[in-house]
């Protein structure tokens, strides 16, 4: 009698429920989204209005808008908090919103554990957040955008914007093809970057690793407590980069770095002649340079660990624990200091 029950549970259908809704709008102040757990994405159109297109099912969420002058507030949350139990699969539920790519000057949504994604908007300030789903922006552009995550993964792809500004506690950010300053921070999750430019870049990861590629900014400064930085073509007039235990390895890098790691290894190859200034505890410092003419003051110390070099300079002090030397004209200082670690420089 139980199994012939739990059979017709099962094999039950979960009716699917759609609503549909057009509002006739010119331009607005702010449109604000929420939902539960339902995916939302948003797309353009040419008309001028908002088309609301809302998939659910029997027990789960319900469609709800509410328009003024200038605002509009569309809803999409169950009634009846509480769980909803169902045998099998669960079904989705999905709000698609259809609007002019300019229709409002701010931007607010929020999903509890769907998925946010959003293409080709145009606004001063964009609000995002997902607790546990994934966000998910292409082709944006923004005064500002603010996005954040529990455990889930923002995901932003040809991004203009003044400032963007992520917070991720242990989920993953990846940025493409983007302009402007970024600030973010991830607690035990990654960070990956590619084809980034702007003035400000300051990126703050727990135990995550962090991961650059053809970066152009005036400053930027990474920190990561466990994690590792990892960065390729990369240019900024200063960079600083600090690591509690993990490792810094920057290949193709412009401009003066400072960087510390505690028990870490550095690893740099340099493009260009710039001041350096690198600490290490326990690690080792290795430095690169590419094949240019160099002009540069290099003062290098180690507590126990010894220094090679290849690099024919004019030397003042050279023993095993110090090198004081200079290539050029020594414009540029290049400062090294270790603990227990080697120190090595070639070109």
């Amino acid at each position: 009698m139980v199994g012939g029950l739990l059979n017709k549970l099962i094999g039950t259908p979960i009716n699917t429920i759609r609503q549909e809704e057009s509002i006739e709008v010119d331009r607005l102040k702010s449109i604000t989204v929420s939902s539960d757990i339902a995916t939302v994405k948003v797309l353009t159109h040419e008309l001028p209005r908002v088309d609301i297109q809302f998939e659910s099912y029997e027990g789960g969420p319900v469609l709800k808008t509410e328009k003024t002058e200038e605002a509009l507030m569309i809803i999409a949350e169950k009634e009846r908090k509480g769980s909803t139990f169902f045998f099998g699969t669960l079904p989705k539920s999905i709000l698609q919103l259809y609007v002019p790519r300019d229709i409002a000057d701010n931007w607010d949504i929020r999903v509890t554990s769907g998925k946010i994604a959003m293409k080709q908007l145009i606004a001063e300030t964009f609000r995002i957040s997902a607790t546990s789903g994934v966000i998910q922006a292409t082709d944006i552009t923004a005064g500002k955008m603010f996005t954040d995550t529990t455990s889930g993964k923002i995901i932003i792809d040809k991004l203009r914007a003044d400032k963007l500004q992520f917070l991720a506690n242990s989920g993953k950010v990846e940025i493409n093809s983007s302009y402007g300053d970024i600030t973010g921070k991830v607690g035990s999750g990654s960070v990956r970057m590619a084809e980034v430019k702007g003035e400000e870049l300051d990126i703050r990861d727990g135990s995550g690793r962090v991961i650059l590629n053809e970066i152009y900014m005036k400053n930027a400064t990474i920190r990561a407590n466990s994690g590792t930085i990892t960065a390729e073509h990369f240019w900024s007039e200063t960079t600083e980069a600090n690591v509690g235990s993990g490792r810094i390895e920057l290949r193709d890098i412009r401009g003066a770095v400072k960087g510390d790691a505690n028990s870490g290894n550095i690893n740099l190859v340099m493009s260009d002649n710039s001041a350096l200034d690198l600490r290490t505890g326990s690690g080792n410092i290795h430095l690169d340079y590419q094949d240019f003419e160099l002009d540069i003051l290099f003062d290098i110390r180690t507590g126990s660990g010894g220094i090679q070099t290849n690099i024919a300079m004019n030397t003042e002090q050279k023993d095993r624990n110090h090198l004081y030397g200079k290539v050029g004209n020594g414009k540029n200082v290049v400062r090294l200091r270790t603990g227990s670690g080697n120190v090595s420089i070639n070109k």
